[in-house]
């Protein structure tokens, strides 16, 4: 071996360079490999009478099973998968009576099986893998059926059909195989279904029930709509300046996302007579007001490949991403799917993503996937937030319909997206 003074200096710098620079790439190679992540499911729609499943029907046992082994696999595999997020619509749709879609107590059997039967199969999952979980309610999961309050004229919720005393939904705190109390921080009326918990240190997961927020719903558990929305509303303002003051980053979960449907280009959120803001002019003045406390906001529904760009009241600037999951039924036309999800462990922002894809018929899930990265262009390191922010609108669009479908063809909407968010929809 040479003498270190036998070496050149103009060499030796060049090769203490080389070597820095190899270090730093491993490195920085390290730590991409070990991002932390988090496994994103939603709208199963479990139809336990079926086995089968095709395109336009909602998933039935086999698709069902495939599902289950394909998580198994993932979180098998992915180590660095955190915690699991659902974000809501576990049981198949039902035949709505004139547009009528209320279950009387008699009428509720097959319903209540679906959602006793996923209820059951997500706390196995999470239980094998020692998951956290974390539930929170679709306009499919009241007791009393589609858009109904989660909690019933008895105020009984899902949670009824599934309990369990020593590690109770909608958050089940698995850690190395075992349970311990829930990791909820606050749940101020657990019939209402939203609540904040701690998936990791650092971060606080605020699950809501946007199903309030809709148009469409319809309580008879004995409250008001727009009493219920404004509740939450204000409960989500405490949970964000709690959050600040803490010094924690924040997840937004939901069900029903703000902003126009895609399709019918219709607003998401209801506007009720009485209100002199409406709830999507609160939730923006909110996400501008902590923007840099929400490090992402994660939503299901509408079942297919979105993402979304919410702005500031005056319009003018992206305060915020929100990144769907594709539901596993292929009731829209759409492929099953679902993801997971990668963050930067520090400032917690969202990275990238998976989306894990299979057709409905096959005899097993596979291995078909594709990521936000690949998808959508952008600086390499850049988070999901800066490459949204970054893209003109039409590329963001272009991006989203190579997917929309979960890759099973093109969207069969027009011209609305349903990407941009603002005040006044």
């Amino acid at each position: 071996m040479l003498s270190k003074n036998l070496i050149p200096r103009k060499l030796l710098s060049v090769i203490c360079l080389l070597l820095a620079l190899t270090v730093a790439r491993a490195q920085k190679a390290v730590k991409t490999a070990t991002n932390p992540g988090f496994l994103f499911l939603s709208d199963v729609h479990l139809n336990t009478a079926n086995l089968s499943t095709g395109y336009g029907s909602d998933t039935g046992m086999e698709l069902w099973a495939n599902f289950l082994q394909k998580a198994d696999s993932i979180l098998t595999a992915v180590q660095s998968l955190q915690f699991i997020v659902y974000t809501g619509d576990l049981p198949a749709h039902y035949y709505c009576n004139d547009g009528v879609c209320y279950l009387a107590p008699g009428e509720r059997g097959q319903h209540n099986q679906n959602l006793q039967t996923i209820l059951t199969g997500l706390r196995r999952l999470a239980t094998q893998h020692a998951k956290p979980l974390f539930y929170l309610p679709g306009n499919n999961d009241g007791l009393a059926g589609d858009y109904y309050s989660f909690a019933d004229s008895m105020q009984q919720t899902p949670f009824v059909l599934v309990p369990d005393q020593t590690n109770p939904y909608p958050a089940l705190n698995i850690v190395a195989g075992k349970t311990k109390a829930p990791c909820i921080v606050s749940n101020p009326q657990p019939k209402l279904g939203y609540y904040a918990a701690r998936p990791v240190p650092g971060l606080r997961l605020l699950c809501l029930n946007t199903v309030i927020y809709n148009p469409g719903f319809t309580p008879v558990d004995g409250t008001n709509q727009l009493a219920d929305g404004d509740a939450q509303m204000k409960w989500i303002a405490s949970q964000l300046a709690e959050a600040k003051k803490m010094g924690e980053k924040v997840y937004i979960a939901m069900h029903i996302p703000p902003g126009l449907d895609a399709y019918s280009g219709r607003a998401m959120w209801a506007k009720l007579p009485g209100q002199t803001t409406t709830w999507l002019n609160r939730f923006l003045t909110l996400t501008d007001q902590y923007q840099t406390s929400i490090a992402g906001i994660l939503y299901g529904h509408t079942h297919m490949d979105e993402v979304r760009r919410l702005y500031n009241p005056a319009g003018n600037r992206i305060t915020t991403v929100a990144v769907s999951c594709p539901g596993v039924t292929p009731q829209h036309q759409n492929n099953p799917g679902f993801k997971t999800v990668t963050f930067d462990a520090a400032s917690k922002q969202l990275l990238d993503f998976t989306t894990y894809y299979t057709t409905p018929s096959a005899a097993a899930w596979g291995n078909a996937t594709y990521t936000f990265r690949a998808t959508y262009p952008g600086k390499p390191q850049a988070s999901i937030y800066q490459r949204l922010a970054a893209l003109p609108l039409n590329v963001v669009t272009s991006s989203m319909n190579s997917i929309f479908t979960v890759q099973n063809g093109p969207p069969t909407y027009g011209t609305q997206t349903g990407i941009e968010v603002k005040w006044g929809q």
